[in-house]
């Protein structure tokens, strides 16, 4: 309940610049808070306290591998009252770095330990943790400190012509959401365990249907996941509207053909997102054989997570 109240309230905070994302797989990272049209992204743990102290301190012991990191990431405590349906007014939003740094340690059963200990009344002093204490009303002023989060971005343009969907979208969405999987799944596979961690956005607000965290790195990319039905003469779709789209290194658009049986057909098209042609207009492509201007972007089915990795992160 703490990470939903807290995704909401950074959503709100964001004021429309920002979307929240959440792992498909718990890898320590709660929430990813990303700046739209971006990859800049700042990654959140989230710890909850549903009872203080009677003077109203908050106390927690976490073991030293359980706190990331991330060079742009935060531990966020947060304390939620009965009846856990609203968050307290104050939270602290400390940087690994600094919770790494600064927090106490203790050794309990030959285990070292942070133990964590702050006030969250706002008249009480706390020398060690006040500096990163907010109230939810400070948290847009927070969001503009973030270096990047408020440089201007190109105007969205709107689309060359009125685009039209499908006729069957039941199905088309359904086909999306078969390719958004699938694309997760090869990610991961090709990644091996506990590599990357992949999220998706509650709330979708730009072109990002996958946001990936290469946990060695501590560096992001993007993947937006196309589907199309592969019409009796051999062509497919790939409609990428204008509205939200960017352009970033690490930001690929995906194109998977779905065969007769559902399948995926036998090569795909990873396509960098400076290079996708005309955005904002309807591109028919021909798969056999391939429509020359997307030649480069063939990958066979079976090697997509590999490739991707490579493109994105070098491995």
């Amino acid at each position: 309940m703490a990470e939903d109240l807290l995704a909401v309230t950074l959503t709100a905070a964001a004021g429309g610049l920002g979307t929240v994302a959440w792992p498909l797989l718990d890898r320590g990272i709660d929430l990813y808070l990303r700046r739209r049209r971006t990859l800049l992204t700042l990654p959140i743990q989230v710890k909850a306290f549903h009872a203080l102290s009677p003077d109203g301190i908050g106390s927690m012991n976490l073991p030293l591998d359980s706190i990331s990191e991330h060079p742009a990431g935060s531990i966020a405590m947060v304390h939620l009252p009965e009846p856990f349906d609203v968050l307290y007014d104050r939270l602290f939003l400390i940087p690994f770095v600094e919770f790494r740094t600064r927090c106490p340690r203790q050794v309990r059963d030959g285990k070292e330990l942070f133990q964590f200990a702050a006030s969250f009344p706002a008249d009480t002093k706390d020398a060690l943790w006040t500096q990163f204490a907010l109230s939810i009303e400070q948290l847009p002023a927070w969001l503009d400190a973030t270096p990047g989060w408020t440089r201007s971005m190109p105007p969205v343009e709107a689309d060359v012509a009125e685009l039209s969907s499908p006729a069957d979208k039941d199905a088309t969405r359904w086909r999306g959401e078969i390719a958004r999987l699938w694309a997760a799944a090869e990610i991961e596979r090709a990644a091996g365990p506990a590599a990357v961690v992949i999220a998706e956005d509650r709330v979708r607000l730009d072109h990002v249907t996958l946001l990936v965290h290469h946990l060695a790195s501590h560096r992001f990319a993007g993947l937006s996941v196309h589907a199309s039905k592969i019409t009796p003469a051999g062509h497919v779709h790939l409609l990428v509207r204008r509205v939200g789209f960017f352009l970033d290194d690490h930001f690929y658009v995906l194109l998977l053909p779905i065969g007769d049986n559902e399948r995926p057909y036998d090569f795909c098209l990873l396509i960098p997102s400076s290079d996708l042609p005309h955005p904002g207009s309807n591109n028919m492509i021909t798969l056999d054989p391939l429509s020359k201007n997307f030649t480069p972007y063939k990958v066979p089915i079976d090697q997509f997570g590999a490739v991707f990795l490579s493109k994105v992160f070098g491995s």
